[in-house]
């Protein structure tokens, strides 16, 4: 069972709100259910990638990588995110330290945090 599904809901900031002219154009953000029926934000398009979903991300640097499990911040939902090894390097060069070799053991703190937005060519 998928951990969130579309809601027929968007959201959209008030015109005077604050985070206005931080904003993106003035398309609403697409609102899920999460499995707990909470209304959360997403900001990719399509749907939220499940755990154990390949995922190929642009940010920090382009990689593809296995989601590992969801956080959520600020009401938008997240993706920690297992890179494959060979980007290891490319990512340890953008201030992900010295990641873990191929076979060691990742804690949390080694996964890479993205959001929707942050995933290439997103559909």
């Amino acid at each position: 069972m998928a951990r969130f599904k579309r809601s027929e809901y968007d959201s959209v900031l008030k015109e005077d709100s604050p985070y206005k002219e931080r904003s993106v154009g003035d398309k609403p953000t697409p609102l899920f259910l999460d499995s707990d029926k909470n209304l959360v934000m997403w900001s990719g398009k399509g749907d939220i990638p499940e755990v154990g979903d390949k995922v190929d991300m642009r940010v920090p640097v382009r990689y593809t990588g296995i989601v590992q499990s969801h956080f959520m911040e600020y009401g938008y939902v997240g993706m920690r995110v297992l890179p494959y090894p060979e980007y290891h390097e490319a990512l340890s060069q953008q201030g992900y330290g010295k990641l873990p070799k191929a076979g060691e053991k990742w804690s949390k703190e080694d996964l890479v945090y993205n959001y929707g937005v942050d995933i290439y060519n997103d559909n």
